[in-house]
């Protein structure tokens, strides 16, 4: 990926502070440390803030590099970030003579599978808002799979949300292939994982979505018998 004069300029900037930052044996203390930390949060955020795209996903590649290291999940700046990240240009939008200029799928997407990634109730909170508020399908396809890998917890509201999008979309003429093949995989593994409800009316429904889905003949063959798959294994037939 490209970086832009501005993005070398900020990362020069980090290692002067750095090797300024350093002892004269060559060792970091605890404040050096945050210190840089601070830094690089304030490049990051200066990132996404951006009307650019590419500074953004340059700010998402950072810190899916940061949460490998496991640096995310001890800073709620970073995991902040992401979430301003996923909804950027839906409830976080920016306007310039009355046009949303920072309108990037790309970018939510991938804020989406990173959230998917680093797990947890909070995680999942964005992406129900992505799946409540996003209207390109292949940003819902990564949230509602990026909901799968998280797991069961809060069953009824996921699939509250999942069979309300999906019902939506069944209903187009063309509806999106690969948004009904990732909640199909959602399901299964959230399935798979003891998916429990606490409204059997919300089981009848998740079933009754993914029989819909079997059934209808404006997806392609491999997205059907996935659907009829997944009911075998409901059935255990």
């Amino acid at each position: 990926m490209k970086r832009s004069f501005a993005s070398v300029l900020v990362l020069l900037v980090v290692v002067s502070a750095v090797a300024v930052a350093q002892t004269s044996d060559g060792r970091t203390t605890v404040e050096e440390q945050y210190l840089r930390q601070q830094i690089e949060i304030q490049i990051l955020s200066s990132q996404a803030s951006s009307t650019d795209r590419e500074s953004k996903l340059l700010a998402l590649e950072t810190v899916r590099s940061m949460y490998e290291a496991g640096d995310v999940q001890a800073s709620e700046e970073l995991f902040d970030l992401i979430a301003l990240l996923a909804t950027e240009g839906t409830s976080n939008q920016v306007r310039s003579a009355g046009r949303v200029i920072n309108n990037f799928p790309i970018v939510r997407k991938e804020a989406a599978a990173l959230l998917g990634d680093i797990g947890g109730e909070d995680a999942q909170r964005v992406l129900l808002q992505i799946v409540r508020e996003d209207p390109e399908p292949m940003v819902l396809a990564e949230a509602i799979y990026a909901l799968g890998r998280i797991g069961p917890t809060n069953a009824d509201e996921v699939a509250n949300h999942v069979v309300y999008t999906m019902t939506r979309e069944n209903a187009r003429i063309s509806p999106d292939n690969n948004l009904a093949m990732a909640t199909l995989l959602a399901l299964e593994n959230l399935f798979s994982q003891g998916l429990d409800f606490d409204d059997p009316a919300q089981l009848q429904a998740t079933v009754g979505l993914i029989i819909d889905i079997s059934t209808n003949y404006s997806y392609i063959t491999i997205v059907r018998n996935k659907a009829r798959d997944l009911l075998s294994q409901l059935t255990g037939q």
